[in-house]
């Protein structure tokens, strides 16, 4: 394995550009108080051009919202997508995360990492070592969020304002889709980036709540 760090070069590790005609296994991780809906738009494109895609949700969220919605934690998540791999026989996979979900995948490729093609973070949070995803926050939003693990609260949705979402079609399709978040504290393992893993980032800059991801970027 590389001794890089998760972060090291990450723009820099795409490899050479891959044929179009080229068939690939894409597990899509959505991001907190989401579900694999967010990708519904995503999945069937990539699926048009030949591609095996899954979205699964991630317990206590989404279709799953009934599950351990309290209780869930970063681990149970990386475990849902490990064993989501793993059942399904999957090898080379290309795996796409979206904001927490970069917690989720980074967590994932630390357990799995043989099963593991390329890594797309898509405004997603790339975490160091044992670092949770409120430690990838600016002081003052970290605070905000600390309130709810003090009071021992679920944490409930951010305002789609907020993340630059005002479409009204976008709005009131999401809006009744979001649930609370179960936990946002709990340190993520990381590991050196495997020499055969490709890591890229795509910040999507329409996203006016970005802050996060351009440090990452920098």
């Amino acid at each position: 394995m590389s001794q890089l760090p998760m972060r090291a070069n990450l723009k820099n590790n795409q490899g050479d550009q891959q044929s179009r005609n080229e068939r690939h296994t894409f597990v899509l991780v959505h991001g907190g108080w989401c579900g694999g809906w967010i990708w519904r738009y995503v999945a069937p494109a990539l699926r048009e051009r030949g591609h095996v895609v899954t979205t699964p949700t991630l317990t206590g969220l989404g279709e799953r919202r009934h599950s351990e919605n309290r209780t869930a934690t970063l681990s149970t998540h990386i475990e849902d997508i490990v064993a989501h791999i793993e059942m399904e026989g999957f090898q080379d996979v290309i795996l796409v995360s979206q904001s927490y979900g970069g917690m989720v995948a980074t967590g994932t490729l630390a357990r799995i990492p043989d099963r593991i093609r390329s890594m797309i973070y898509l405004d997603a949070f790339v975490p160091e070592y044992e670092e949770s995803l409120v430690d990838c926050f600016t002081p003052d939003f970290k605070a905000d969020f600390v309130i709810y693990k003090d009071e021992d609260r679920p944490i409930p949705p951010l305002p789609l304002s907020y993340l630059g979402i005002t479409d009204p079609a976008l709005v009131e399709f999401m809006t009744p889709r979001l649930v609370n978040q179960p936990s946002l504290f709990e340190p993520v393992k990381v590991i050196p980036r495997p020499a055969h893993v490709r890591m890229s980032y795509v910040r999507c800059t329409a996203n006016t709540a970005g802050d996060d991801f351009d440090r990452i970027m920098e």
